[in-house]
């Protein structure tokens, strides 16, 4: 059993990579079993885990695979960067938005790896909060134009018509 790994607050992402010490089979039923009491907490959303093979990253490497496919800082994974590319057999990642809050507190068959965050988001300095729902307002439809507008637009057409008829009976004419 590991001492208890607080559950950062917050919407900040971050993940806690786990080997599971059972074989794989076995690790893939457990991973799809109930991990609340293995893992210490009420609940877990087990959409927010992943169960993967060490053995798939041999040559891409499990560091990179955090830091470039699951958005994962390059600071937070240097430490245990030999560690992480060196595991094999099935791993448990477990996501922040997988748990509630309080502590984690694994006991066997998981063993901890180690946490690790997300690339920070850039401070939004000076910019207005982001409101979702004013990009779904509804849009307003639009009017046809006006009696008036119409009339000029008619008034208009008869004087231009009028004109080439003008112009057409003068050079007849002459």
């Amino acid at each position: 059993m590991t001492a208890p790994l607080a559950i950062p607050p917050g919407p900040e992402r971050c993940v806690w990579v786990f080997v599971i010490d059972l074989p794989d089979r076995e690790a893939e039923a457990f991973a799809r079993g109930p991990l609340a009491d293995a893992l210490g907490v009420a609940a877990v959303d087990a959409t927010h885990t992943e169960l993967v093979d060490a053995d798939t990253f041999t040559e891409y490497g499990l560091s990179r695979y955090l830091a470039e496919g699951q958005g994962i800082a390059e600071d937070s994974l240097a430490p245990d960067r030999a560690t992480l590319d060196a595991l094999r057999g099935p791993l448990l990642l477990v996501f922040r938005a997988a748990l509630g809050q309080g502590s984690l507190s694994p006991r066997a068959p998981l063993h901890l790896i180690g946490r690790y965050d997300e690339v920070p988001a850039p401070a939004r300095i000076g910019l207005a909060p982001y409101d979702p729902e004013a990009d779904l307002a509804p849009m307003q439809p639009r009017k046809g134009p006006s009696d008036a507008a119409m009339s000029g637009r008619v008034a208009t057409v008869v004087l231009i018509l009028l004109a080439i008829f003008v112009a057409l009976f003068v050079w007849g004419a002459g």
